[in-house]
């Protein structure tokens, strides 16, 4: 995963500048040079004057940094806010430091109150902030959320969606305005048509083949009646898709895995769904474009991880669960026992056993969180989210199932999805990034929408 990178402003006054001053800016900085995935941009010493400010926000900006921290080490001189905003694109997390009075009874930094002129600032300004009141040593994890949001909002800024085949038939919810998507997001979307997949398959080199076989052999404990030439099909087609992503600069699919796929092909594309999101490769079924975006910034919150895509089919009050599932597109990593995977026959393409090829296994338990982003009637986008509990599931289905505790009542959420129309389809990550969602939600005028946690 490329580096984020982070800048940071250390803004004071110069009359205010003091050793300690001086030291609560590098301490800070050290410890944001640190940061796990990241890279910190900054100019030697405090900001203290219009020139300065304005000489190290063109340093940043030239940069490209994707956050900026402007740490108000003292309550700066206001005009320096201004000049650093206007020329930084991406969000800012106004820092303060907590402080008592030192001696001779002085309030020697004023730092909450040059963030709370920062915040007016930025409000006035349409900026995208959020801020910060920690020490030094506490600042990298309180930033969570933040690097986390501005890791979002750079993936998606970067993002290009191969959709192949387009959606399928009657799946209204896998439409998608395309370029209030790439207006909003910046996220492009590359169409392809599903014989170009074969055509692909079919000029695979040796050498693509036989990693493309090595991947199917190793993703699953055993074989029930998939023929051979089945398992050979499923390796060409995973070889293809790698090409095609390689080809078009690819960071996800959207496939249209039927109705037509597994005649053209010779089976259906679902356990090569998991082999591609386990390579890193998100990937959603049924042409569903929004579905891939949101696995796509799923995995860019979550600092990494795999992302799944899903229905939910049931769900029961009074245990306040609701059970995920998808027909065997699951990837292998995300099993509950690996002993339990099993290549079979698709239980419904041309009636149902009669072609490949399906992973099925059930999932593992661990903290989650689903969520989707879409349209709502009058073309807003929002994002819905709930936090919850995977439990331990028995594979008491075919496919792949998982039982989830929400954290809110589970008629809650079923309701929110119903009255206000939300999609069938849905994306869930084995990690709790729900500040994470709201904080890029906020970031970029998306509208949350959970059922309360009571």
């Amino acid at each position: 995963m490329k580096k984020l990178k982070i800048g940071y402003l250390a803004l004071s006054k110069l009359s205010w500048k003091t050793p300690r001053i001086e030291a609560l800016a590098k301490d800070t900085a050290a410890g944001l040079a640190k940061l796990e995935g990241c890279e910190l941009v900054a100019p030697d010493g405090l900001i203290t004057s219009e020139k300065e400010a304005r000489s190290g926000a063109e340093m940043l900006a030239s940069a490209g940094i994707d956050l900026l921290v402007m740490h108000f080490v003292t309550f700066p001189a206001g005009a320096l806010i201004p000049v650093i905003a206007e020329r930084i694109q991406a969000p800012i997390v106004l820092l303060a430091n907590p402080e008592g009075p030192c001696a001779g009874k002085m309030w020697e930094q004023n730092s909450f109150c040059g963030a709370n002129l920062g915040a007016f600032v930025m409000r006035r300004l349409g900026k995208r902030y959020g801020y910060l009141k920690v020490t030094p040593s506490e600042t990298p994890a309180a930033l969570k959320k933040f690097l986390a949001a501005a890791r979002g909002i750079t993936a998606m800024k970067n993002c290009r969606i191969g959709l192949v085949g387009g959606r399928v038939p009657g799946f209204y919810t896998s439409n998608f305005d395309e370029m209030k998507t790439r207006a909003k997001l910046g996220t492009a979307v590359e169409v392809a048509d599903l014989v170009e997949v074969v055509d692909a398959a079919g000029k695979l080199t040796p050498a693509q083949l036989a990693e493309a076989r090595a991947v199917v052999k190793r993703s699953s404990s055993k074989v029930n009646n998939v023929p051979e030439h089945e398992l050979e099909l499923a390796a060409k087609m995973f070889g293809a898709f790698k090409v095609l992503t390689a080809k078009y600069d690819l960071e996800a699919l959207a496939i249209r895995c039927w109705p037509e796929f597994s005649d053209i092909f010779g089976i259906a594309p679902c356990a090569v769904i998991g082999l591609l999101n386990d390579a890193g490769i998100p990937a959603s079924c049924e042409g569903d474009v929004p579905g891939a975006i949101t696995m796509v910034l799923l995995k860019a919150l979550a600092g990494g991880g795999i992302p799944l895509f899903v229905d939910l089919i049931s769900y029961d009050e009074k245990a306040n669960t609701g059970v995920i599932w998808h027909c065997g597109a699951a990837p292998v990593s995300l099993c509950r026992s690996f002993e339990e995977t099993e290549y079979r026959l698709h239980f419904r393409v041309d009636g149902g056993d009669k072609k490949g090829v399906t992973n099925d296994f059930s999932l593992k338990p661990g903290p989650v969180t689903l969520t989707k982003l879409d349209q709502d009637a009058d073309g807003h986008f929002r994002m819905l989210i709930a936090k919850g509990e995977a439990v331990d599931t028995e594979p008491f289905i075919r496919g792949n199932p998982l039982t989830i505790r929400f954290d809110p009542p589970v008629k809650d959420l079923i309701d929110t999805i119903m009255l206000k129309g939300f999609e069938h389809h849905y994306t869930v990550i084995h990690a709790d990034v729900r500040e994470e969602l709201l904080q890029y939600c906020a970031w970029m005028d998306i509208e949350p929408v959970m059922p309360e946690v009571k």
